[in-house]
């Protein structure tokens, strides 16, 4: 079955570390399917401990420039942008990309993201935990149901 479009998910720098209590996805889990990792906190406290800046929350502000980086990115790729919202400590995409992986895609979006937030916020390194989520969405069922939950995210003026 084609794949319609993907639904990305990835947290902001530092909010979910390797051992959390919620679980994690590591080398041994991480085919789709597989149940997260079970907590670990001596994994936690070794991840907090490697940190090399603070966890990051996003303003509503940040998030707004994040979100703009997103859209411009899919306009000048060619993308079809279906649903976006970013969080304090995460982004959910939804979008049509053809003849390219979803990780490449959530690759491109958080580089241009990044750089939209260092447009104004330069000191920060690092916005991003390293890769994400990648959900294939196969038939339309899906993807309004991942749609709807996108919409469904608050969207409150945390600042």
């Amino acid at each position: 079955m084609a794949v319609l479009a993907y639904h990305l998910t990835w947290t902001c720098y530092g909010q979910w570390l390797p051992g959390d209590e919620r679980g994690y996805v590591d080398r041994e889990n991480r085919t789709p399917g597989t149940p997260y990792a079970p907590w670990n906190p001596r994994r936690v406290s070794a991840a907090a401990n490697a940190m090399q800046e603070e966890a990051c929350w996003l303003t509503l502000r940040q998030r707004h420039l994040a979100a703009e980086g997103v859209h411009q990115t899919c306009a000048g790729q060619g993308w079809r942008l279906l649903a976006v919202n970013v969080q304090p400590d995460h982004v959910h995409v939804l979008i049509e990309a053809r003849d390219v992986t979803g990780k490449h895609v959530m690759r491109v979006l958080k580089a241009f993201a990044t750089r939209r937030l260092r447009s104004e916020v330069a000191s920060r390194r690092r916005w991003w935990t390293k890769g994400g989520k990648v959900e294939l969405v196969r038939d339309k069922r899906h993807l309004t149901t991942v749609a709807r939950y996108i919409a469904k995210q608050p969207f409150d003026a945390v600042s």
